[in-house]
């Protein structure tokens, strides 16, 4: 299953909202600002969610006018950023969860070692644990 159906399928079964995308314009100028390529499966989901929740805790996208929510409000300017780190999600149980967009890979605050290959690996993971 591809993150945006694990998404999708986590949203009906425990009943949070989700998004309906942004054009692919948008994500491309996202991408253009930040000066990185996005991961396949994170382009995705933005490009056909763009919100999702894990638990009640939301994903970042492309949402300006909600900055807490807005993946370039949340990146620009950041000492994680400038490392290589793009953070894309928070809840008390993970912490702060990042993205290598070079890797893909997926790490945690402590950024010793990645703790998943993916983002989709990560999602999966998350939900196989409730």
């Amino acid at each position: 299953m591809n993150l945006v159906e694990m998404l999708k399928d986590h949203s009906s079964v425990v009943g949070q909202g989700q998004g309906q995308g942004q054009a692919r314009k948008k994500v491309y100028d996202l991408e253009a600002r930040l000066n990185i390529d996005l991961p396949k499966d994170f382009f995705d989901y933005l490009v056909n969610l763009n919100y999702a929740e894990i638990f009640d805790e939301p994903i970042y996208g492309i949402n300006p006018e909600i900055k807490r929510l807005d993946i370039y409000e949340q990146n620009k300017h950041t000492e994680h950023f400038r490392y290589g780190f793009l953070m894309v999600f928070s809840n008390d149980i993970d912490g702060t969860i990042y993205i290598r967009p070079d890797t893909s890979n997926v790490y945690n605050a402590s950024f010793t070692s990645p703790i998943a290959n993916s983002f989709t690996e990560f999602v999966a993971n998350v939900l196989k644990e409730a």
